[in-house]
């Protein structure tokens, strides 16, 4: 009789979550090259469009099942509705602050888990878990280095976002078990297409031919990340994977230098070294 191991749900959390910041990286990537040429809205409601068919077809070739009706589907709807309002709020503080400082402000997002956890969900956050977050977050602070400018009345709007990305991941715990990777990923794609379509329609620009490939492929890695981050915090406690949302800045990082061939400051591989050091460090202190 041959017995078979199966890692346990905060290690396939943990991978979950460390893959869906990989997602999020990418789409941020094939976005920027359409940033400039379309209106936001436009992008999350083709992004959104493009994505159904390709997760219903993904679901039955690679899932070998069929994307099915949620028994709360109301409850996709806040969770997407979530989603918009948080994507917004980002774009708008873009619109005063570096990169570097909405970075960095976005990502206490993971620091809000943990602390929501405790009260929301009763969860034992022991000092590794709080050492884990805290180190990683002063990682990415030690990375970006930001300036006083991230202390203006514009930061408000990445700090409103962070709070409703960290609400989007908390309610995670609620979607029904029945729910898997593709019916999430699905509904999470139709409700932003639904709820984006108005503004969408209002300042509509022709899309170009050679802009579909990176339309499809943002289209695919946002809604993957979502279902995979939507996974990941319903099987496992938020507070045991919040800090490997901070791998995020290292997928950012290699992608940087791949792409664009842009090499990165000392401080910003310090910073990526000292995430990396607190997430196996979190990783091996909770086996």
């Amino acid at each position: 009789m041959r017995l078979t191991l199966a890692p346990s749900p905060v290690v396939q959390g943990m991978v979950m979550v460390c893959t869906a910041s990989l997602c999020f990286s990418l789409n941020d990537t094939f976005t920027k090259f359409l940033v400039f040429r379309y209106g936001i809205s436009e992008i999350i409601f083709l992004r959104s469009l493009i994505a159904l068919p390709l997760l219903a077809a993904m679901a039955i070739v690679i899932g070998r099942t069929t994307i099915r009706w949620s028994s709360r589907l109301f409850f996709h709807a806040i969770r997407g509705a979530l989603n918009l309002a948080a994507a917004y709020l980002y774009i708008n503080g873009l619109q005063y602050l570096s990169i570097a400082e909405t970075t960095v402000i976005l990502f206490s997002s993971p620091l809000i888990v943990t602390l929501a956890s405790v009260f929301f969900f009763k969860e034992v956050v022991g000092w590794q878990k709080w050492a884990a977050a805290i180190c990683s977050f002063t990682g990415v602070v030690v990375a970006i280095r930001p300036g006083a400018e991230a202390f203006q009345p514009a930061s408000l709007f990445i700090l409103a976002s962070s709070f409703l990305y960290a609400a989007n991941s908390l309610t995670a715990r609620w979607i029904p078990e029945a729910d898997n990777l593709w019916t999430i990923s699905f509904f999470g794609a139709a409700f932003s297409a639904l709820f984006v379509a108005p503004l969408a329609v209002s300042e509509w620009i022709p899309v170009h031919s050679e802009d579909l490939m990176f339309l499809t492929a943002a289209a695919l890695c946002s809604s993957l990340g979502i279902g995979l981050s939507s996974l990941a915090y319903r099987l496992a406690q938020a507070s045991d994977l919040a800090p490997y949302a901070y791998s995020g800045l290292i997928w950012s990082l290699g992608i940087t230098m791949l792409v664009w061939g842009a090499v990165p400051t000392a401080w910003t591989f310090l910073g990526a070294a000292i995430i990396a050091a607190s997430s196996l460090f979190h990783f091996f202190w909770s086996r």
